[in-house]
């Protein structure tokens, strides 16, 4: 059956003729992550996960449960006013993409992150329900804070849950913030990984899940909205972070004006500059990690999912890839990876807009693989016609579109 529905899907997205709602699911990988399905998920391997399909920041399984004891205390409701105040401004500026005002929350907020909330927000209306619980944290004066949300995203009826949780201190103005994982301590790490499979937790957690499952049960066509689109916006990233990077990289000084260019060592007319290559692309086949070096004993530093996007920078002799991840260097297994056609040097012969939601393929098959979604108006550069498909220029790719749904 669920096959069945996944290639019905599918086929909406190939043959649809209205614009559809655009919805997304995508929370922003700047909270604590905790692994609250350790206990019913088997191991998946070294380097591939299976879909957990929750709307958790990170399912990921704890490699081992920590060594220390920690104290089992009751998951509270918050009664204080002034956590209430920076949950609730937390979330405000989330859906707003207010960067300034979450970066004043933050004890640090990567670059990347703030992209991302920034995307995101565009597919945001407002959060309709906030519940807070605390538990204490490690140190005195800081909180675990799990909250439990319900949002509205622009143009969509209903309302999408999730679970989000926050490693909350005080700082030495005492200040409420929200501190960032990237600077936990091993010993807040192992504290939080504690917390996070004690009995009441878990219990929340699965309560989350549960309506988030009835909501997708009742709505099977919104999962593959929720996928489609968390790949768009991982590739809106991806080209951010590239055109940032070329702007900051080092510029070829002008020749004078009247002063002939230096001629190349040795005599004789320069070659013209080769046209660049641009940046390439490669989807991930299934959710694998993002290693800080092409070795399997290297530092996680991540991991990308199924159908997720990413930014090639060389493709290893070794076996491994090294990509963009989170602004900096990152390796994946090679075979977890599909390349897709660079369509740098391509002739370009006009324009195609999109007159609906249309999947952009990866040849001209409606079977093959997906690229992402050209949204209803966007226009792309046209490079081939094709018997029913058109040959486009996609995130600097090429990709395919059924030519009946565009606009030439």
């Amino acid at each position: 059956m669920k096959d069945k529905k996944s290639a019905v899907l599918e086929y909406i997205l190939d043959h649809c003729k209205v614009i559809f709602p655009i919805v997304l699911i995508f929370v922003v990988a700047v909270t604590v992550a905790f692994a609250l399905g350790a206990r019913s998920r088997a191991d998946q391997g070294e380097e591939s996960y299976e879909l957990s399909g929750t709307p958790l920041a990170d399912s990921s399984t704890p490699e081992a449960t920590p060594s220390g004891v920690v104290e089992e205390m009751p998951l509270q409701p918050n009664e204080d006013g002034e956590m209430y105040t920076l949950v609730a401004t937390y979330y405000n500026a989330t859906a707003l993409g207010d960067i300034e005002t979450l970066r004043g929350l933050y004890d640090e907020l990567p670059e990347n992150n703030a992209l991302k909330i920034e995307e995101t927000a565009q597919y945001l209306d407002h959060y309709t329900t906030l519940e807070i619980y605390t538990k204490k944290g490690m140190e005195e004066d800081s909180f675990i804070v799990c909250v439990f949300y319900r949002l509205l995203f622009m143009n969509h009826e209903e309302e999408f849950p999730g679970y989000e949780t926050l490693y909350v201190c005080r700082n030495e103005q005492g200040e409420l913030y929200i501190k960032n994982e990237s600077n936990f301590t091993e010993e807040e790490k192992e504290y939080i990984q504690a917390v996070a499979m004690q009995d009441d937790v878990i219990e929340f957690n699965n309560r989350v899940n549960t309506e988030y499952n009835d909501l997708l049960m009742e709505h099977p066509e919104l999962f593959k909205y929720l996928e489609e689109l968390n790949a768009h916006v991982n590739v809106a990233v991806g080209e951010r972070v590239a055109r940032q990077e070329a702007a900051n990289s080092p510029q070829t000084p002008e020749t004078p004006e009247g002063q002939e260019p230096p001629a190349a060592e040795g005599g004789g007319a320069q070659e013209p500059p080769a046209e660049p290559a641009g940046p390439r692309y490669a989807t991930a086949a299934t959710t694998v990690n993002v290693r800080s070096s092409d070795s399997e004993q290297a530092d996680k530093l991540g991991k990308v999912t199924g159908g997720e996007t990413v930014q090639v920078q060389e493709v290893g002799v070794n076996g491994w890839t090294k990509i963009v991840y989170d602004g900096k260097d990152g390796y994946i297994k090679s075979e977890y990876l599909q390349m897709q056609e660079s369509a740098a040097g391509a002739e370009v012969i006009g324009t195609v807009t999109a007159s609906t939601n249309i999947n952009v393929r990866a040849s001209a098959s409606e079977t093959a693989d997906r690229l992402g979604v050209l949204a209803g108006g966007e226009t792309v550069d046209l490079l081939e016609n094709l018997d029913g498909w058109c040959k486009v220029k996609y995130n600097n790719q090429v990709g395919y579109v059924k030519a009946e749904y565009v606009q030439q």
